[in-house]
């Protein structure tokens, strides 16, 4: 809702200063000594270009970054269930349905706090803590060296690490201050055509029409992309979902019958 009235704050800080601008607050270069034409409109253009482009790079990195994290937390879950094979069928099932019921936190729990707030639901941390108990309580495998027990240890510290990196991704966002410098230069921008024109013709006005629109479309742009799980770039549970699918095809797998 705040992104959506900020969004109408400044699409409606463009159209009323065009309409001021090109009808009250026109400029011309003989009574300016040509300074707006040559000094201020370039630099105001090159300010919203700087902060519109670094938030859009920001926002992108954020997004990849998720996705790395995600493909990691995914393989790591996908590498515990598989190494169970090694342990008693005990130990093992109960690995595997806590293992089942932490992923499954993470779609149906995590996922809407982190598009809602940008943090981790309690339950996630309630249900990894138990999955990492079963996982300590594992005892040696039949080859007795413990080189299995280590390796499903490890696995599970690479799916908390990955937890903890989601977390850090879900609070990311483009600093606020950058998306004010755009916004304000982005109004600049697109009222400055309507002062300077020298023609009050219709394709004059269309012309700095479609330039307000594309100026507008950007702002618009870089407000709604939010963090790596909101906003146009939001990552959804699929992944962590064809995991839980993925489960069943290795069950299936370790037992034939």
């Amino acid at each position: 809702m705040m992104t959506l009235l900020l969004v109408l704050a400044v699409l409606a800080a463009m159209v009323l200063g065009a309409l001021l601008a090109a009808r009250r607050f026109r400029v011309d270069d003989e009574s300016t000594g040509g300074a707006v034409s040559v000094v201020v409109a370039p630099c105001v253009l090159a300010l919203y270009l700087a902060s519109a482009a670094m938030g859009v790079v920001i926002g992108w990195e954020h997004f990849t970054g998720a996705e790395d994290g995600m493909i990691d937390e995914v393989g790591a879950a996908e590498s515990l269930y598989w190494s169970t094979a090694a342990f008693p069928d005990d130990e093992a099932e109960a690995v595997r349905q806590r293992l089942r019921a932490y992923m499954t936190t993470v779609v149906e729990e995590d996922w809407p706090r982190m598009r809602d707030s940008g943090e981790l639901s309690d339950e996630g941390d309630q249900a990894l803590a138990a999955l990492a108990a079963s996982v300590r309580a594992l005892s040696v495998s039949d080859t007795g060296d413990g080189l299995d027990r280590l390796t499903a240890r490890q696995e599970l510290a690479e799916l908390t690490d990955a937890r903890i990196e989601r977390a850090d991704a879900a609070g990311d966002e483009i600093p606020p201050f950058l998306n004010a410098v755009a916004a304000l230069s982005a109004v600049a921008v697109a009222v400055l055509p309507f002062a300077m024109l020298r023609q009050r013709s219709a394709v004059a006005y269309f012309w700095a029409s479609v330039n307000l629109v594309f100026v507008f479309a950007t702002i618009v742009m870089l407000f709604y992309l939010g963090n790596p799980f909101t906003g146009v770039l939001a990552h959804d549970a699929g992944a962590i979902q064809e995991a839980l699918a993925g489960f069943d095809r290795t069950d299936a797998a370790l037992d034939p019958q």
